[in-house]
């Protein structure tokens, strides 16, 4: 009876232990992917600002000399811009469903309606309210958590903003770093 017992006991908390591994590889697929759509979503909204348009920035106080120190930038990645994106982007998340890689069981999340309105292939992605509600939650948290980090790389132009922001900065993305830059 009390190797029957002790047997059960094991096999219980050998099942917790790969329970609780599973939910932690869940989480972090979610936030990583929430991440990686997050960057996506502010680089395009970025682009599709007309590169022309600026804002002035600076102190309206005139100078002792009769001058102010105000300086035109352009609006696409001025911090007003960024801060109005942050507070709307995560809506976005609805357009994204979710992809399980059959050999990993690993989650991503792609973008289901194309920008453009072309035809995506979406096979094998699911798509319903609670991915997309579990993507906007996680989508604002990191945007709330990670303003500053945001509004800083994107308030100028950098290469690999999702590398250097979700697995670099902010470790979101930690096990992604082993992942080809094609798959991430």
């Amino acid at each position: 009876m009390n190797g029957c017992v002790s047997h059960t006991l094991c096999l219980s908390l050998i099942l917790v232990s790969l329970l609780s591994n599973v939910l932690a590889w869940s989480s972090q697929d979610l936030h990583c992917g929430a991440c990686r759509a997050l960057v996506d979503e502010l680089e395009w909204e970025i682009s599709q600002v007309d590169p022309k348009k600026t804002i002035q920035m600076g102190s309206f106080r005139i100078n002792p000399d009769g001058s102010q120190s105000v300086v035109e930038v352009p609006y696409a990645r001025s911090e007003a811009h960024l801060t109005e994106l942050l507070e709307r982007v995560c809506e976005k998340m609805k357009e994204y469903g979710e992809k399980v890689d059959p050999s990993t069981h690993r989650k991503s999340y792609v973008r289901v309606i194309s920008h453009d309105g072309t035809k995506m292939d979406l096979s094998g992605t699911k798509i319903d309210g609670d991915v997309t509600s579990r993507l906007k939650f996680a989508c604002e948290s990191i945007a709330e958590e990670y303003e500053d980090e945001l509004i800083e790389f994107f308030s100028r132009e950098t290469d690999n903003v999702k590398d250097r922001l979700c697995s670099k900065r902010t470790d979101l993305c930690d096990h992604a770093l082993n992942i080809p830059h094609d798959e991430l």
